[in-house]
């Protein structure tokens, strides 16, 4: 039963400084609530030295603040506290960037308070939600992506499903994968795969021809048979799926999709890498999550799934050599060495995979032709692994005002210490051994250097290494990692600010250039292989309109599905230098992603506008079709 209820209204103004936030805690308990505390967690944090009216003081933690209120206040039943904080840290463009989560402390009791959405003045909101158009087909079939070359002339009404009757064991085992992918997916519906005659069947004949890519396939329709013609394992998988796909969508709109009966349909991936990012550390998803993402993306054709286990927020993957990591450093709330982040504030929120677990998902994820990109996000975003792990922080005090982007003092690894290296040596270790992919990727994102200016072992590293500044300091751990990773047979992946400071060596190393569609051709240019995932394109996290009411975040602007579905990640590249672009990465972040709703809100249909932007050349894409089939993708 709802005791407290928090309100918050944003009042913006040119200077952050002046801008203010007011809140207004009302008991709705039927009795008084007296010496207590308030706390909350929100996006829209209050700066290090914000002023507070009507409250005594406040403490932040990145998104965690606590409000004592001045002495003998007293909320009686039915009763409003208020009070304001000016001088913001961010700017607030959404309803959710306000508290997620709070809680009164009170008498040695925690009593969850229901946060309403952030309001803000009218003038902030435009009004614009999410718009996806009702769609126009090109051709009545359901296909995502869509395949390079469709030439089909003819179609049958009188088809439910296709016939596995011929084929060797392997392509039949093959089939029934596939049967079980979209059953799982879509349990109410028909199974697209049957394996002895029935009536209103189109039989399957299989053909393998090495000329073909391995990923690539190709398929023929005629006189009730549909032939499928593959190279690889891949290829034939992915053939498979874009006919449990024809079947799915001639079963669920038969007035729109329907079973082709001549023609043909020849495909082959755009890129080698079509990838799909999930931060588990924000928000805790389990192995049934993790699961049945790996088939959604399977569905579309995608094949790399990076893992983010690691970050300020939670450690989430088992290390038999510290085993507290996933105890301490995976768990936050009151009472624990972590405060509350980004909702859930009452409760303590936990979560990590076990190394069993991870070693079934790995299994599921490379039955369906996917690799898994483990991320240990170092050297910064390393809260969980400091909090928990103390003799690994520097002890040197950095200033107050020093602390990385999402607001955590002193968040980053120390360079000039050996026990950093020795960590990651047996953390890097148990990784390999679990993730079988050639690239581990280690973060090296959002590292905030001026922390390591404090340090007397900084100091000295330079001094003894040479290196100009904290740039360089950061290249210099970066070649160290890489060398952990070497003696393991394994390659560095990294985002784009692993070639910061001089960079290292490009051979053989790729970067996710995240930070703006620019970076993509400057990374190429210097050598490196590159991943697109352009926070203002393929990040899922951004709000998909300008509304107040629409939620995500807003730091990298509006990415409204079309222009997801739209952007082109070779936009500037020249004809020598396209070579080292290997692909696009959809990244899904959790800051905002509370609950399943929110999720699937955010990443549908922009997932698969990425899956088909890795799978399709930008001359067979068509964002109608594309629109048209929306309503037919799974969802978590």
């Amino acid at each position: 039963m709802t005791k407290f209820v928090l309100d918050c209204f944003y009042r913006p103004a040119k200077d952050l400084a002046a801008s203010r936030q007011e809140f207004a805690l009302t008991n709705t308990s039927s009795k008084p609530l007296r010496a207590f505390t308030l706390a909350y967690t929100a996006l829209n944090r209050a700066s290090a030295d914000a002023k507070l009216e009507n409250a005594e003081s406040f403490c932040r933690i990145a998104n965690f603040h606590e409000i004592t209120p001045k002495a003998g206040e007293t909320i009686a039943p039915g009763e409003t506290w208020t009070f304001s904080i000016t001088g913001l840290a961010n700017v607030a463009r959404h309803r959710l960037d306000g508290p997620k989560s709070a809680f009164v402390s009170t008498e040695g009791r925690i009593i969850e308070v229901l946060c309403n959405d952030l309001e803000a003045p009218q003038e902030l909101d435009s009004g614009e939600r999410r718009n996806i158009p009702v769609g126009e087909l090109s051709e009545p079939l359901h296909i995502v992506p869509w395949p390079q070359r469709v030439a089909v002339s003819d179609y049958a009404d009188d088809k439910a499903s296709f016939l596995v009757a011929c084929g060797s064991a392997l392509e039949k085992a093959a089939a029934a994968k596939i049967n079980a992918l979209s059953a799982r997916l879509f349990p109410g519906a028909p199974r697209p795969f049957r394996f002895t005659p029935s009536h209103q069947q189109i039989e399957i004949d299989f053909e393998q021809d090495k000329s073909l890519a391995v990923d690539g396939y190709r398929l023929a329709f005629a006189q009730s048979k549909a032939t499928l013609t593959y190279s690889g394992p891949a290829g034939r998988d992915y053939g498979l799926t874009v006919l449990a796909q024809i079947a799915y969508g001639a079963y669920q709109a038969p007035d729109r999709f329907r079973f082709p009966a001549k023609g043909s349909i020849e495909d082959v991936p755009r890129f080698s890498w079509r990838g799909t990012h999930l931060d588990v550390s924000r928000h805790f998803r389990g192995p049934k999550d993790i699961l049945r993402l790996l088939d959604i993306l399977a569905w579309g054709r995608m094949n790399v799934f990076q893992w983010h286990l690691t970050d300020d927020e939670g450690w989430r993957l088992e290390i038999k050599a510290y085993p507290e990591l996933t105890v301490g450093g995976a768990r936050r709330g009151p009472g624990c060495q972590q405060v509350p982040q980004l909702g859930f504030a009452s409760e303590v929120y936990e979560g990590a995979y076990s190394q069993d677990e991870v070693r079934e998902i790995v299994a599921h994820a490379t039955s369906l032709n996917i690799d898994i990109l483990p991320e240990i996000d170092v050297p910064g975003h390393s809260t969980a692994v400091l909090k928990t792990y103390p003799r690994f922080a520097d002890q040197a005090e950095a200033p107050e005002s020093y602390h990385s982007v999402q607001g955590y003092p002193n968040n980053a690894l120390n360079p000039a210490m050996d026990e950093t290296y020795e960590f990651l040596e047996k953390v890097f270790a148990e990784v390999a051994s679990l993730f079988p992919f050639e690239f581990i990727h280690i973060g090296g994102d959002e590292v905030d250097v001026r922390s390591w200016l404090e340090s007397p072992k900084i100091q000295r590293l330079m001094e003894d290494k040479g290196l100009a500044d904290t740039m360089e300091v950061q290249a210099y751990f970066m070649g160290r990692v890489r060398g952990i990773l070497k003696k393991l047979d394994r390659k560095l992946a990294g985002w784009d600010e692993v070639s910061h400071g001089g960079g290292i060596d490009p051979d053989g190393v790729l970067l996710m250039a995240w930070q703006k569609q620019e970076v993509t051709k400057d990374l190429i240019d210097q050598g490196y292989d590159v991943i697109c995932t352009p926070g203002q394109h393929y990040y899922m996290d951004m709000a998909q309109a300008s509304g107040w009411q629409e939620p995500g975040a807003g730091w990298a602007g509006v990415s409204t599905p079309q222009d997801c579905y739209t952007y082109e990640a070779s936009t500037g590249l020249s004809a020598g230098s396209e070579k080292r672009l290997k692909g696009v990465q959809a990244c899904i972040w959790c800051e905002h992603m509370t609950d399943n709703v929110i999720f699937n809100h955010l990443v549908f249909p922009r997932l698969y506008a990425v899956a088909e932007a890795g799978w399709t050349e930008p001359s067979s894409k068509a964002w109608q079709r594309f629109a048209a089939q929306v309503p037919f993708f799974p969802e978590l």
